[in-house]
């Protein structure tokens, strides 16, 4: 465009212009930082739709994560349900199923607890009315 409009000028005075060169062309300093503050703002601007969508992508990886807990919480509980309906079922059928559990998942401490204890014995208990007829030894 600056090439033809120098061009036109010329041949108005007869002289044919076949190529234009434009060296050392300086804009003035105010249009130079203008120009650079329009950059700087423009990356700004992509610096910040970069950071928004790593947030996004941030965001959508814990949204995703919860509802993955949240599926397997719920099949853990229908699992923990189901387990306890067929422990249900299993003492109605036979009472003693759950001494054969806790012999079965038994972890080799022995515990006892007064009167049907388990795991695989029982201590003697005694009535309160004996407790209260032995003498503790007196102070003296």
């Amino acid at each position: 465009m600056i090439a033809q409009t120098i061009a036109d000028t010329l041949s108005a005075r007869s002289i044919v212009v076949e190529t234009v060169f434009i060296t050392d062309f300086k804009f003035s300093q105010s249009f130079a930082i203008q120009v650079e503050s329009k950059v700087v703002a423009f990356q700004k601007f992509l610096t910040e739709q970069n950071n928004l969508k790593a947030i996004q992508v941030v965001a959508n990886q814990t949204v995703v994560q919860a509802q993955a807990a949240a599926r397997a919480n719920v099949a853990k509980s229908n699992g923990e349900s189901q387990a306890i309906k067929i422990t249900t079922v299993q003492l109605k059928k036979s009472p003693a199923y759950l001494q054969w559990l806790s012999i079965d998942r038994w972890n080799g401490h022995t515990y006892a607890l007064g009167s049907g204890a388990f795991p695989f014995f029982q201590l003697p208990v005694r009535s309160l009315s004996q407790t209260q007829n032995q003498t503790l030894p007196q102070a003296r």
